[in-house]
């Protein structure tokens, strides 16, 4: 409401970064009155935030394509200007599996890429976060780990000395 003809807007706020907004006041019967244009800056750095979530993998494969991890101001809005090291853990891990590749990454732009990232074991729902020195943590989406192709063969039970015609014991595996 106006006071003395004028009308106070102090916590007014906008989201996005973008170039040229305007603002429009209305009241019932009054003309429209327009703002000038303004320009609306990217924020400080407050949290990570994953643009391309880890996919299905075979287990010890590279994840493909590479996670991409963002640095973003409070609006979810990209810092071009952030270099903050990211680093990448297993959150929830299903097979017990050890996270390989390069785990700590420096942002360019704003923006981390994992691109020789790992899983040795197989499991359901893995998921990792996402994690940088004064930022808020992102946790990605889960994804599956699974089991390669046969790539050899592997004795269990070797065999031992025995006499001829005798059967080997314990059995070979």
């Amino acid at each position: 409401s106006a006071v003395s003809g004028e009308a106070t807007f102090s916590d007014i706020s906008i989201d996005k970064v973008g170039t040229g907004y305007t603002l429009d006041a209305t009241s019932g019967s009054l003309a429209l009155a327009t703002s000038t244009s303004f320009d609306i800056t990217v924020g400080l750095p407050t949290q990570l935030a994953y643009t391309v979530q880890p996919g299905n993998t075979v287990s010890t494969d590279s994840i493909s394509p590479a996670i991409r991890v963002q640095v973003w101001d409070a609006g979810g809005n990209i810092v071009p200007t952030a270099t903050d090291s990211i680093t990448l853990a297993i959150n929830n891990n299903p097979g017990s599996g050890t996270l390989s590749g390069t785990l700590s990454v420096a942002a360019v732009s704003g923006e981390a890429t994992f691109n020789d990232i790992s899983i040795d074991k197989i499991g359901s729902s893995y998921t990792l976060d996402a994690t940088a020195s004064g930022l808020t943590t992102a946790t990605s989406l889960s994804f599956d780990i699974t089991l390669g192709a046969a790539a050899q063969l592997a004795f269990s039970v070797e065999p031992s000395n025995q006499t001829a015609t005798l059967a080997i014991s314990p059995a070979i595996k």
